[in-house]
């Protein structure tokens, strides 16, 4: 006979024990993609970029939530991430990033019906060729590289032959075709290049009668410039309420999605002197009270923040105290008036009028607001709220 539970489990409905999670606030995910959407032209689409997890948010239930938003489509990393999008019961349009090699692959791509990205000649090949094979024609996107420098062909006399190709060929369908802009959160003259190059493409595309979405902007080119919006733009960081921009005010206010939180698990008092964790990096100056999280590096909570972060309890700041372990770390409630074992601690967010944001931790890290998020593991629960 199968053990049940204990009672209070039953009541609680939770499914980690664990207390160690990251909230997702849909309202704000929908917030932030109608204000993005407030600042195109009006016949202007949607791509949400839900790549990678959704950066960290939780990839299977905001793609349903972009989906029912009315979008053109979803963008993801990977094949594998597109198939658990279709295996979830997603149907809106989903293109996949990349090169697509090993170019055998392209066939479970199509076996999925997701939107292959093409960058070559090589990869034209392979699709015409499993077009022929399955007598279905094919669709996918072609990617341009007019600056980036990573995948995509050479905007230049290479996108013209690859487009011949392209004209040449019934069995294929380019129903878009895109360019990532390198530098446009920082220096707009190169982005104007980049689109110059991009639209020298785009010309040259339909005057061999071929018919596509052509997409460029990612959240920097949205809020930057409106010549980048194209017929279509590619939101990421935005729809999760973070700015790209590292040293100037983003022009739309939009709003975080993502909340990390815990709670404390174990607390005492300790006498002046005494040495808190692995290479006794924390040693107090006066009788002290130290917490315990179960919240680590296997977390996605960085070991370089260890002695530099401050966390959130019962509205205070509060500092990591020592170094960050594994699956847990201590952090400095000394002044917290009342605190006590079950106490949430928020990581990022906001708790009473303080506020933690990703950009803090990733100033911490000499890094971006991007990996914080990204580097959350997947153990780490996400709750939509």
């Amino acid at each position: 006979m199968k053990e049940q539970p204990p009672a209070g489990l039953k009541k609680q409905k939770i499914n980690f024990f664990r207390p160690n999670w990251v909230e997702i606030d849909k309202s704000d995910f929908l917030f932030n993609l109608k204000k993005i959407k407030e600042s195109l032209k009006k016949d202007t689409k949607v791509l949400a970029v839900i790549k990678s997890n959704a950066y960290g948010h939780g990839g299977i239930e905001l793609a349903k939530e972009a989906a029912k938003a009315g979008i053109y489509g979803i963008a993801v990393s990977s094949i594998e991430e597109g198939i658990s999008f279709r295996k979830a019961g997603i149907k809106a349009k989903i293109l996949v990033f990349g090169s697509g090699y090993p170019l055998e692959y392209l066939s479970v791509a199509t076996f999925w019906d997701l939107i292959p990205t093409i960058s070559s000649l090589q990869g034209l090949h392979e699709l015409s060729h499993l077009a022929k094979k399955y007598r279905k024609k094919l669709e996918f996107h072609l990617k341009v590289d007019t600056g980036m420098g990573r995948v995509g062909v050479i905007a230049s006399d290479n996108a013209k032959i690859i487009l011949d190709k392209i004209a040449a060929n019934d069995d294929i369908e380019m129903s878009g075709i895109y360019t990532h802009f390198a530098v446009a959160d920082t220096n707009p003259a190169y982005t104007q290049l980049q689109l110059d190059k991009f639209n020298e493409v785009i010309k040259y595309a339909k005057s061999l009668g071929l018919k596509f979405t052509a997409h460029a902007a990612n959240t920097a080119a949205i809020f930057s410039s409106k010549k980048t919006h194209l017929d279509m733009v590619r939101p990421g960081i935005g729809l999760y309420g973070l700015s790209p921009f590292e040293h100037s005010q983003q022009k739309f206010k939009l709003k975080p999605v993502l909340s990390w939180k815990t709670k404390i698990i174990y607390l005492k008092k300790v006498p002046s002197g005494f040495c808190v964790s692995y290479g006794r990096t924390f040693v107090t100056n006066k009788a002290s009270v130290i917490a315990t999280v179960p919240v680590g590096y296997a977390d996605g909570y960085a070991r370089i923040l260890s002695n530099k972060a401050d966390v959130l309890v019962r509205g205070k700041r509060c500092p990591v105290a020592g170094r960050i372990t594994m699956d847990m770390m201590m952090i400095d409630v000394t002044d917290v008036k009342g605190v006590s074992i079950g106490d949430e601690v928020v990581l990022i967010g906001t708790q009473g009028k303080e506020t933690i944001k990703a950009e803090e931790l990733a100033k911490l890290q000499s890094t971006i607001n991007y990996e914080v998020t990204c580097s959350i593991s997947p153990r780490v629960p996400r709750i939509i709220v």
